[in-house]
């Protein structure tokens, strides 16, 4: 069906956000089961109201940290024993890698798994996740391997790809165009590393092009085929295409592990990332942390900043004085927070994603594959993660299929009525699902978690940007200049605070 006369014949017509297109009917249920919304947009929207409360409480600390995502936490532990309080908008920690429980059954509500770490990667990051007991070093292989063998993905069932109606092994088959490409990047191998901040400077000026036009200026294969293999999968990790992210981004996403030399481990525990955060948090004070708290104004004061924040829950302001702050928030907030500090971030751009989680009991004879890539969307939808693979044949009653939507930052605006659509959404995730296996899935309940800004897209002279000295009120997370990965978050809040 073409996509216009499927919205023409469509009950809802234009009322339904144009990034649900799938037109597989054969593959759709009733919805009879509950559907949640997660989303922060509501919260965020409260500050219109906050000023017409009285300050309720105050506090006073040494460092305040705005951001319980991975920087944030990342931070804290970081302080240690040191005298600070963390504020996060959320019930959870963990951001863009935090994670719902339905049934005892994990569902991550984000980013999903990490690889293997090279022993050239920034040792900072390495030391917190040996201490966390994350990786263990092996000599033999001079590289860190993660501990937790049981949530390594067996290599034999990591993924298949789905393009023109049947799957095949990997995104990228091997072809004369793929093996030239390989071949253009191999001078790169060994010197794409973790974090980027340590990139060596004769190869920086790469951040300065765009992928595409690296791609073009190396004779690379033109064959528009060929070039949405590459856009998949920078649109998978980097919320953009080779049109709009960096040339060093696009050569670091294909060169930083050895990929075409050997296996690399990839880990995903059932809740995604958030293991990670856990795993921090772990470590924490409690008492020093304070969920569901909306930041809404920060202001220079004395020596220190004065900063207040609003407790969502009791519905009161809170008022707080500190020497210093560490800002893990994204940085899209910062106009309407403290306007002075944001025009270093004025350039960022940020994808939005939204993840759809569906718990069943059904194991249809077409599972086996924990990732399953989907070529041929219009609508944003990249595919599905499929959980039962991370039980390893252990699986019992419900597992979970997460479904994955990036979607282009001009369209955020209707992820605002997701909660209005979410039959629609989760219909239009199983349809895709259904006509990737070729069975229909019987669900048991579904979770849609929205994230408008879901990650920053590192378009050219995004990395390697330096952040003007504003006293002790330091920047982290991966929106300051770095690439959207776990490793880059974790070293950013680690680097804020030992920079106070």
């Amino acid at each position: 069906m073409e996509r216009r006369k499927f919205i023409k014949n469509t009950a809802l017509g234009l009322s339904v956000p144009f990034w649900l297109t799938s037109c597989h009917s054969n593959f759709l249920n009733g919805n009879d089961f509950p559907i949640s919304v997660s989303s922060l947009a509501q919260s965020g929207h409260l500050i219109k109201n906050v000023l017409n409360l009285r300050i309720s409480k105050k506090r006073q600390t040494e460092t305040l940290i705005v951001g319980g995502g991975l920087a944030g936490i990342a931070a804290a532990h970081t302080l240690n024993y040191n005298d600070y309080l963390l504020l996060e908008l959320d019930d959870r920690y963990g951001g863009s890698s935090s994670a719902n429980d339905y049934q005892g059954v994990a569902v991550g509500r984000g980013a999903h798994y990490d690889l293997a770490y090279p022993a050239n990667y920034g040792e900072e990051v390495l030391k917190m996740f040996e201490q966390l007991e994350i990786i263990e070093y092996q000599v033999w292989s001079d590289s860190w391997s993660f501990k937790d063998r049981q949530h390594l993905i067996p290599a034999a069932r990591r993924q298949q790809c789905f393009q023109n109606g049947e799957f095949r092994k990997s995104v990228m088959p091997i072809t004369e165009a793929s093996k030239k490409f390989m071949e253009v990047l191999r001078p790169f191998e060994g010197r794409m590393i973790l974090p980027t901040r340590l990139t060596p400077v004769d190869i920086q000026y790469l951040d300065k092009m765009t992928f595409n036009s690296f791609l073009n200026d190396h004779n690379i294969d033109k064959d528009p085929d060929f070039r949405k293999l590459i856009d998949y999968q920078m649109l998978d990790d980097y919320g953009g295409t080779s049109h709009q992210v960096s040339a060093l981004a696009g050569i670091h996403y294909y060169t930083c592990r050895p990929y075409q030399k050997q296996y690399v481990e990839l880990f995903s525990a059932p809740e995604g990332n958030q293991y990670f955060a856990n795993k921090i948090h772990h470590q924490l004070s409690s008492h020093k942390i304070l969920n569901q708290h909306l930041v809404y104004h920060i202001e220079k004061k004395g020596a220190g900043y004065l900063v207040n924040a609003l407790d969502i829950i009791q519905n009161q302001r809170l008022e707080i004085q500190t020497d210093a702050i560490i800002y893990a928030g994204q940085k899209h907030s910062l106009p309407y927070i403290a306007p002075k500090i944001y025009s270093p971030f004025n350039e960022n751009v940020y994808a939005p994603w939204m993840v759809v989680n569906i718990l069943t009991k059904q194991k249809p004879n077409n599972f086996g594959f924990w990732q399953n890539e989907y070529l041929d969307s219009e609508s944003g939808f990249l595919g599905f993660i499929d959980s039962s693979v991370q039980y390893q044949g252990n699986l019992k009653g419900l597992h979970c299929l997460t479904g994955y939507y990036c979607l282009k930052p001009e369209h955020r605006s209707q992820l605002l009525t997701v909660e209005d659509h979410k039959d629609r959404i989760v219909n239009e995730t199983l349809s895709y699902i259904g006509f990737m296996i070729k069975e229909p899935i019987r669900p048991e309940a579904a979770f849609i978690n929205v994230m408008g800004h879901a990650m920053s897209v590192p378009t050219p002279h995004y990395l390697f940007n330096t952040y003007p000295e504003i006293g002790n009120f330091k920047f982290a997370g991966a929106d300051t200049g770095r690439l959207p990965l776990l490793f880059e978050a974790i070293d950013s809040g680690i680097m804020a605070a030992q920079s106070l």
